[in-house]
């Protein structure tokens, strides 16, 4: 019995050598060739869909009872350019967020015939605000947005007008830019129309949001920017007792308008940056102005260390001593590796209307693939 199951394992062992033979090619030259038939495939398919994706989890602690350890983000994204040529470009992008409940944030097309003008449709951040569009959360120098981008433009459950949709919208937007230099343009302009509801959801009445923002590049490293929101829509009612938002009937046209402006300058040895927002919110019970703003600065002490620092200011209502905050924050950036870092915040945040002042401590861990 030995000798027959010997004899049958080595005719299996032969056939599977000859299969492997037939099947693989027998030169260096088809097997180079083979190869490069391979890479030529991916490289196509590469051109079509790129992945990429990022984790950040950190640590939270305030003196007034907080402490706790959380994941932030755990988003996975797709892009590539479906078309480049004679008629311009075109691009795509997917992204997905899986952190809390799973859903897509980012789901839009562009198309630009020419560098003047274009058109993008789909979700996509709002042009609101430089540090909600132009920063995301892996290269945002601090470990939270600031206070005004995360209550006057959607950003975070902290917006007064009750939408927590991580400063995107749905609709359409035009876009372009003038006066080329090496690198840069001098002149750069959006102008969106949205949906002004939540995300991955039909509008809930007729009104549509309008946002335009102006970007004038005097130099390469130099930002200089204003932008505006007009929209309407039925907005929560905020009340401070409960630190709840109450629905509104959906058939209310609700007027909010935000504006503001700033500047941002980056090169080698670090950043300076600096927005002033303001707001207006119609409400069912009273309608209320808003203002707010920082300047934030940082320096590349070394390749993989970084200080920053930031005074941020929000009023929610100019005529209520109740509702305000200033946050002075300091913090340090270490970035061993190319996709990896951590970041320390210390933040002293000061509260109107008689709360306790607390001091806060955040850490962040940022993993990108």
């Amino acid at each position: 019995m030995k000798k027959l199951f010997a004899a049958a394992l080595a005719l299996l062992v032969c056939s599977a050598a000859f299969a492997q033979n037939e099947t693989n090619p027998k030169t260096l030259e088809d097997r180079v060739a083979a190869l490069e038939k391979k890479s030529v495939n991916w490289d196509k398919i590469s051109k079509y869909i790129s992945p990429s994706g990022y984790l950040i989890g950190g640590y939270d602690w305030n003196d007034a009872g907080t402490s706790t350890f959380k994941i932030k983000n755990v988003n996975i994204s797709l892009f590539g350019n479906l078309y480049k040529g004679d008629y311009g470009t075109l691009d795509y992008k997917l992204q997905f967020a899986f952190a809390g409940n799973p859903k897509v944030i980012d789901a839009f097309a562009t198309y630009m015939p020419i560098k003047e003008i274009g058109l993008k449709f789909g979700q996509f951040k709002s042009p609101l605000t430089w540090e909600n569009s132009m920063r995301s959360p892996t290269t945002l120098e601090f470990v939270n947005y600031s206070l005004a981008v995360q209550r006057l433009a959607r950003m975070s459950t902290q917006d007064i007008c009750g939408f927590s949709e991580a400063g995107r919208d749905l609709g359409f937007e035009f876009l372009g830019s003038a006066l080329h230099r090496d690198g840069y343009s001098i002149i750069n302009y959006e102008v969106a129309v949205f949906n002004g509801y939540k995300l991955n959801t039909t509008d809930n009445n007729k009104s549509k949001d309008i946002v335009a923002r102006l970007i004038v590049n005097p130099i390469k490293p130099l930002s200089v920017f204003g932008y505006f929101q007009r929209g309407e829509g039925a907005y929560p009612s905020f009340d401070d007792a409960t630190q709840k938002y109450t629905p509104q009937d959906d058939f209310k046209y609700l007027k909010m308008f935000r504006y503001g402006g700033g500047f941002s300058y980056v090169d080698f040895w670090g950043f300076a940056r600096a927005e002033l927002i303001g707001g207006h919110t119609d409400n069912l019970t009273r309608n209320f102005n808003s203002l707010g703003g920082y300047f934030a600065a940082g320096a590349n002490i070394t390749d993989h260390w970084k200080f920053v620092a930031r005074y941020d200011y929000m009023d929610e209502d100019t005529n209520s001593k109740n509702i305000n905050e200033m946050d002075y924050t300091a913090g340090i950036t270490y970035a061993p590796i190319k996709n990896f870092d951590v970041k320390l915040n210390y933040t002293y945040r000061q509260l109107g209307g008689g709360f306790q002042d607390k001091n806060c401590v955040y850490v962040q861990l940022t993993f990108k693939f």
